[in-house]
């Protein structure tokens, strides 16, 4: 039986756009808010794809795709890395709200 896609495929793709990413992000945000920057880190995420995706097929290959050990070093591995994906998102949603202050806007987020 053949694949439909192969790794190879997935990893192509993903190196893809880990490359055009970050390009496409910053183009799109400068052409939407005047926000490169923003729309840089946003497209950097397509990079942090590819580098996941390289460390979980290294991890799989030395540890076997079908072991428990594989599963349970994956499975920390994605859990440390959202918990700090949520840690940020926690900090930055802080920093908003202590930013606009309750003195100004009585708490209140600016509408867009």
């Amino acid at each position: 039986m053949q694949e439909i896609i192969t790794a190879k495929q997935v990893d192509t793709l993903f190196l893809a756009l880990a490359i055009a990413g970050p390009f496409l992000g910053a183009g799109i945000g400068w052409a939407r808010s005047r926000r490169a920057l923003t729309g840089l880190l946003w497209g950097l995420l397509l990079t942090a794809n590819w580098i996941l995706w390289r460390i979980y097929n290294a991890i799989t290959d030395r540890l076997g795709l079908d072991t428990v050990r594989n599963l349970l070093v994956n499975l920390a591995l994605f859990v440390v890395l959202g918990a700090f994906a949520g840690f940020l998102a926690a900090l930055r949603a802080k920093r908003r709200e202590v930013s606009y202050g309750a003195g100004a806007g009585g708490g209140q987020t600016p509408q867009h």
